[in-house]
C-alpha cells in the first residue's frame, strides 16, 4: 500500500473517530448535564454518524465501522420509538364549528417578540394561547383578543412566567411543582379537554441540578396527566428533545402522543444570535424542545410558526374539539 493510500485511510479513520465520539456524547446525554448540549442536536449528530460510518467503511476500518453502525442504530432507535402523531400535510375540510386553534410560544422575556407573536395571522385566530417567560405587566387581553378571557393566569413569579388564556385556569396548588411555591406550569379546563401549559427547567443549569430538577418535573407532570380523566393536551417548553429517555417515560406513563409539528425534523429552538444569519437557514440546527402532546384528541394540523424575535419558535396546532 502506498504512502498516499495510508494517508487517505488515516484521514478517513480520523473523520470516523470524530463522528463516533459525537454519537457517544449524544447517547450519554441523559446522564450528565454538560452532555445535554450534545444530546440536543442528536438528529444532526445522526447525520454526522452516517458520514462517519461511510468514512470507516471506505477506509477499511471494519471493527470501527461496526461500532459506528451500532451507535447510529441506537440513535435512530431513540428517535423513532417515541409515540408520535403526524398531522396530515393537507387536512381535509371538516366541521369548522368544531375546529379550535391553539398556540404556544416561549417569549424569552421579550416584549417585541410578544407583540410579533400576536400579529401572526394564525395566532390571531387562536382561541387558546399558552406562553412561557412572559414579561411582567404584559397586557395579554389586548394582545390576544380572539382568546376567551375567562380569567387571568396566576402571577408569573409562581409559574416561571407561564401564562395561558382561553380556558379556565385551575389555581396552582403545588400539583405542578417539585418544591413549594414554584410551579413549572398551569392546568386549565377547556371545553371537552384538560390543558397543561408549562416551562421545564433548563438541564444545563446549576452544574447538574438543572438536569435533576427537569427530570423530576417530567415525573411530576407524568403523574398529574396520568390521573387526569378524558382528553388532554399538553404544550410548552420541555427543555427536552424527543429522544430523551425521561420524555419517553412521560409519554408512556401518561398515554400521550407527541405531535410532529412541521414534520419529523422541524426544530423549535436555536441560539438567538443565529437569527438572520446563515446558521438559521441550515436544516437540522434547530432543536426540538417545545412540544404539543395529546391524548384522545384529533389533531388536524400543527406547524412551527415564523421567527418572532425569541430564541424559540411558536407552535400552532389545530384540533377538533372533543365532544
Amino acid at each position: 500500500m502506498t504512502i498516499l493510500a495510508w494517508i487517505v485511510r488515516l484521514a478517513l479513520g480520523l473523520v470516523g473517530l470524530a463522528t463516533l465520539g459525537l454519537c457517544g456524547l449524544a447517547l450519554a446525554a441523559p446522564f450528565h448535564w454538560i452532555l445535554a448540549l450534545f444530546g440536543a442536536w442528536d438528529r444532526l449528530i445522526l447525520v454526522f454518524g452516517l458520514v462517519g460510518l461511510t468514512a470507516f467503511w471506505l477506509g477499511k476500518w471494519r471493527v470501527l465501522a461496526v461500532l459506528q453502525g451500532v451507535a447510529v442504530l441506537a440513535l435512530l432507535f431513540f428517535n423513532v420509538r417515541v409515540p408520535t402523531l403526524y398531522p396530515p400535510l393537507s387536512p381535509q375540510q371538516g366541521d369548522a364549528t368544531r375546529e379550535m386553534v391553539l398556540a404556544w410560544a416561549n417569549i424569552h422575556d421579550n416584549r417585541l417578540a410578544l407583540k410579533s407573536l400576536s400579529l401572526i395571522p394564525e395566532v390571531k385566530k387562536a382561541k387558546v394561547i399558552g406562553l412561557g417567560e412572559v414579561p411582567a405587566y404584559s397586557n395579554l387581553q389586548a394582545l390576544f383578543p380572539s382568546a376567551q378571557h375567562l380569567e387571568l393566569a396566576s402571577p408569573s413569579k409562581e409559574t416561571w412566567g407561564v401564562e395561558t388564556l382561553g380556558c379556565r385556569v385551575v389555581r396552582p396548588n403545588g400539583e405542578l411543582a417539585v418544591w413549594a411555591g414554584r410551579n413549572f406550569g398551569l392546568k386549565a379546563r377547556c371545553d371537552g379537554f384538560t390543558l397543561f401549559v408549562l416551562h421545564l427547567q433548563n438541564p444545563t443549569r446549576g452544574r447538574g441540578q438543572g438536569l435533576t430538577v427537569r427530570n423530576l418535573e417530567l415525573q411530576v407532570l407524568a403523574a398529574a396527566v396520568a390521573k387526569e380523566p378524558g382528553p388532554v393536551l399538553v404544550m410548552g417548553d420541555f427543555n427536552t428533545t424527543p429522544s430523551a429517555l425521561p420524555f419517553y417515560q412521560l409519554l408512556k406513563t401518561a398515554n400521550l402522543k407527541r405531535v410532529a409539528c412541521g414534520g419529523p425534523v422541524a426544530g423549535t429552538w436555536r441560539p438567538i444570535d443565529w437569527s438572520g444569519t446563515a446558521f438559521d437557514k441550515i436544516p437540522g440546527l434547530k432543536v426540538t424542545i417545545d412540544h404539543i402532546l395529546v391524548r384522545d384528541i384529533e389533531v388536524r394540523a400543527c406547524e412551527v410558526g415564523s421567527d418572532v424575535g425569541s430564541d424559540h419558535f411558536p407552535l400552532i396546532v389545530t384540533i377538533t374539539e372533543p365532544n
